[in-house]
């Protein structure tokens, strides 16, 4: 036959395996529902949660995106000193400012 030790054995196994049924089971239905929704809404957003600015600062600073911050930043910075070098003598030179942005093309030009 079985021994208590084996019967006690089952009977924890049991208990056990109702303990994570009822887990389970109070977490369907309605009310359980709106429990986790007010629970995910009480907590920080995760970044899956983010838009906009928030999710790009979030990316700025994560460790795995440095070097390409750092690449960005050099060439923001790049551009920024190259268009304060850019003088009125330059413009006038240049067929796309005098075209786009001066007073016409070029003499000399279609």
């Amino acid at each position: 036959m079985v021994s208590a030790k084996e019967v006690a054995e089952i009977n924890t196994y049991f208990q056990n395996r109702m303990a994570e049924s009822k887990k389970i089971w109070a977490t369907r239905g309605k009310d359980a529902r709106i429990a986790a929704a007010a629970k995910r809404a009480a907590e920080p957003a995760s970044w899956r949660q983010m838009s906009g600015m928030p999710l790009m600062i979030h990316e700025i600073k994560h460790v795995g995106n440095r070097p390409f911050m750092v690449g960005f930043a050099f060439c923001f910075l790049g551009s920024l000193w190259v268009q304060t070098k850019f003088t009125d003598e330059m413009k006038k030179e240049s067929l796309y400012w005098s075209t786009f942005h001066g007073d016409g093309a070029k003499p000399g030009h279609h």
